[in-house]
This record gives C-alpha cells, sequence and structure tokens, in this order.
C-alpha cells in the first residue's frame, strides 16, 4: 500500500492507461459540445479527433469544473481505507476546480482527525500540471510521506515553465483572455502571440511573432535557452497539429533536448485554446512574459 492516496484532475492530459498504472485517482473536469454533456475521461468517448474537428465546424464548447462531489466520494474512499491524501490540482488561477478538492477537504477533516488530507494548488495547467504529478508520485513511490512530497510539488511549482502559442485568436477572446480588436486584428496580420502562465497560476500575452513556423521555433529555442537541464523529459502538448508538435520535438532534439513526450492537449484546454494550439512545458528557472 502506498503511503498516501494521490489524486488529480483529468487537466494534466494524460491518458487513462497512466491513472490505472499509477493508481492516481483523477476528478474530472466536463465539457458539453454540440448538445452533449461530457466528463473528460482522457478522449475515450468523444475522441480528440473528434473534438477538435467539431471546434473546426464552428461548434461551441463550454466547460465546467470537477464536482465537488466527486472530490468528496475519492477523499472519504481513501479516508475510510486509514490513507491519507494529497490532492494536486489545476491552477486556481485558471478554474475553480482546485477551490472544489479544498471544499471537500474542509467538509471531511474534522470526521478524520487522525488523517490528513492536503492540496497543492500546482498554478499549471495541462504538461505543467503534470510534470508536477509526476514529480508526486515518484515521492509517493519511494515512501515520502505526504508533507514531504505536497512541500517538494509546492517547491517546484514555479520553476514549470508553460510556454503556448495558438492558432486562432478567437477562442481566447471568447475566453476572455484578448480584446476583439486584439485578436481581430492579430488574425488578420497572422501574428502568433506566446503565452506563458504567470507566478499566479493565470495567463498572459508575452513575446507574439508573425507566422506559425516562426512561432514553433521560438517555442523551441527559448525552451532550450531556460531550461535548467537538457536531459530532463519536456513535455509537448497540441490541438489535433501533431505534425507541429513533432517538428517542435525535432527541433528541441537538434539542439540538443534529448527527450520529449508528445499529448493531445485535452478538451477542457482545447476548449479556450482551439485548435491549433501547440505548447511546451519544463523545469526553468523564473517565470516571465519574455
Amino acid at each position: 500500500m502506498y503511503p498516501f492516496v494521490l489524486v488529480t484532475d483529468s487537466t494534466i492530459d494524460e491518458s487513462a492507461s497512466y491513472f490505472e498504472t499509477h493508481d492516481i485517482k483523477c476528478a474530472p473536469l466536463s465539457f458539453t459540445i454540440d448538445g452533449r454533456t461530457i466528463e473528460e475521461d482522457c478522449g475515450q468517448t468523444v475522441s480528440f479527433h473528434q473534438f477538435y474537428d467539431l471546434l473546426r465546424q464552428g461548434k461551441k464548447s463550454v466547460t465546467s469544473q470537477a464536482k465537488l462531489e466527486t472530490f468528496l466520494q475519492i477523499f472519504r474512499d481513501a479516508l475510510n481505507a486509514g490513507q491519507d491524501v494529497l490532492y494536486i490540482g489545476f491552477s486556481s488561477g485558471l478554474s475553480g476546480t482546485f477551490q472544489a478538492g479544498c471544499m471537500a477537504r474542509d467538509e471531511l477533516a474534522p470526521s478524520y482527525p487522525d488523517r490528513k488530507i492536503v492540496c497543492v494548488d500546482t498554478l499549471s495547467a495541462t504538461g505543467g500540471e503534470f510534470l508536477l504529478l509526476d514529480r508526486a508520485r515518484e515521492l509517493r513511490d519511494s515512501g515520502c510521506t505526504v508533507e514531504v512530497t505536497a512541500e517538494a510539488i509546492r517547491q517546484m511549482r514555479l520553476h514549470i515553465i508553460h510556454l503556448i502559442t495558438v492558432n486562432d485568436l478567437e477562442h481566447l477572446h471568447r475566453g476572455g483572455r484578448l480584446s476583439k480588436t486584439t485578436a481581430v486584428v492579430g488574425g488578420l496580420l497572422g501574428i502568433k502571440p506566446i503565452i506563458w502562465v504567470n507566478n499566479e497560476g493565470r495567463l498572459g500575452v508575452g513575446h507574439k511573432v508573425r507566422g506559425r513556423q516562426k512561432a514553433i521555433e521560438y517555442l523551441g529555442s527559448r525552451a532550450l535557452r531556460e531550461m535548467t537541464d537538457k536531459k530532463q523529459i519536456v513535455r509537448i502538448c497540441h490541438g489535433d497539429c501533431i505534425e507541429d508538435a513533432e517538428a517542435l520535438a525535432a527541433y528541441l532534439l537538434e539542439h540538443g533536448a534529448v527527450r520529449s513526450e508528445i499529448r493531445y492537449c485535452g478538451t477542457v484546454i482545447g476548449t479556450h485554446a482551439g485548435p491549433g494550439i501547440l505548447a511546451v512545458f519544463f523545469i526553468g528557472g523564473e517565470r516571465r512574459a519574455e
């Protein structure tokens, strides 16, 4: 038995087999598109390709945070089994999901005075959130306590760098991330913003380049400049643009970064960024706009 139960949410953008193999519990967020509301399940109900095709067809998607009831059930099951709980959650700067996990902790804690329920806000999303979760998994598997693991993730989280570009600025405008004028002018001029995640776990627009190829090269060159160790596993996530993701991975490999993993951006992240999102995540120095 592990020293504690590790819990996260579906925005880490990993496969179902990852959760099963490593015995990690997941609280799913949900999305509604084309008249259907679906809990994120790693693309099993609606494949990621199908989802992004619906967006390309003009279908609108809206998202909902993970439910309090889900956290209560996951936490209660662990506590009743005599285990502590560590929840590694989606940035509170982007969703109310982390707050739902904290509410479940506060509701259950008085009934389980001998158990610990610890919630850590990753201030991260998608591949960045995954890097923190996977480190927590490694520490759990090595026998670390819930407190030691949680503190290690708190110390690490502001060194998880997110560099993101998108194809269509309209999705960011709809989500309140860009003004209508910026979205329209940027689209006409072929401007590709480089988006980052700040120390509050919120999105910001930093550098801007003209054209997709230059955006890919910027992501690669900046990642290489800022990563603390080129032997680390770099995470690349994409919105149904595998060729661009592979081009970015090849650029990193050619210039000295030895390992990368490519995954889809899931349906919740994809709702707000649209088809063509391309992102790279790694351990670096300080988070900054450019």
